[in-house]
């Protein structure tokens, strides 16, 4: 290559420092933070991305009240930058550092959170101790968000995830059981169908969840008015009050089988409600390796009872 042509093609290759404020920025989305986790100026973060909109001929981000929001271009280009910025880190240690030092992002809705990632996270913990592992914990909605916007590297739900910018890999599944204290009238009982449940005390997921919505129309097919007493917005919440006696829940038993359901029975419910517990990957561009890993060890962990089953 020539000198003139070798310094045309330098000219339109983004700098590393420019391909770091873009990663800086969709993580923050304020230039203000953005420039504090760099060391520099919010001017000069501005002018990176500026700089960089131009060599790439795209408008990297909108700005909506205040904060900067990632286009799909900046999604695709920081997606491109995840090998360079992976070599980096294992040149930084080399050539002492671990192969597998680094750090998985995941985010979990609170029941999964609670009853599933600790024995998970101290098992993976405890192969690769080099492996840092932060959990975020929020509501479906602010899990499919965070992988969405690249938050989090993995999102672990129990509800569906239609999201253009979210792949989802089921991971479990349950169909929906109804959980009441030893002794219970009911607790003799195979399975539990709309009219056993006529007058009976009932704890009820929030509206927002479909199973909710699913569970009303059995009981409105079977002409059953259900009797719900209170509502919970997650499943552990739920069995914490049906411990105390104040009524019985439906609710999808997975992951409350590891450890959740102590002291408690639980029936299947008829007719069935299926649900399906997700692991969330970014739409485009693979997991990374460490990510994959992790998936892989939450697949594999089986809960005991025989009240969930592997996704096929």
């Amino acid at each position: 290559m020539s000198p003139v042509n070798s310094s045309m093609h330098d000219e339109a290759r983004p700098s590393l420092r420019e391909l770091e404020v873009l990663r800086a920025l969709i993580a923050s989305r304020k230039t203000t933070s953005a420039a504090a986790s760099l060391g520099v100026s919010q001017p000069a973060i501005s002018r990176s991305i500026a700089a960089l909109e131009a060599r790439v001929g795209r408008t990297l981000f909108s700005r909506e009240g205040g904060r900067l929001t990632p286009t799909a271009e900046a999604f695709a280009l920081e997606e491109e930058t995840r090998p360079i910025f992976a070599a980096l880190d294992r040149i930084a240690v080399w050539p002492d550092g671990p192969a597998r030092r680094g750090l998985v992002r995941v985010a979990a809705s609170p029941t999964l959170a609670h009853f599933l990632l600790p024995d998970v996270v101290a098992r993976f913990r405890a192969t690769e101790p080099e492996l840092a592992i932060h959990v975020e914990i929020g509501t479906g909605s602010a899990v499919i968000a965070a992988v969405a916007d690249r938050l989090a590297d993995l999102g672990l739900v129990d509800a569906p995830a239609n999201h253009p910018a979210v792949r989802a890999e089921p991971m479990r599944e349950a169909v929906g059981h109804v959980i009441m204290r030893q002794g219970h009238r009911l607790a003799s009982l195979q399975r539990i169908g709309p009219q056993d449940l006529q007058g009976e005390p009932m704890i009820a997921l929030a509206r927002r969840f479909p199973s909710r919505i699913e569970a009303e129309r059995h009981f409105a097919a079977a002409g059953v008015e259900p009797r719900f007493v209170t509502e919970a917005t997650t499943s552990a919440f739920a069995a914490e009050l049906v411990r105390r006696g104040v009524g019985v829940a439906l609710i999808n038993p997975f992951p409350l089988s590891h450890g959740g359901l102590d002291g408690l029975v639980a029936l299947p419910f008829t007719p069935v409600i299926r649900y399906t517990t997700m692991l969330l990957f970014g739409a485009s561009g693979a997991a990374s390796p460490a990510a994959r890993r992790f998936a892989d060890a939450l697949k594999a962990s089986v809960p005991e009872g025989g009240l969930s089953q592997p996704s096929n």
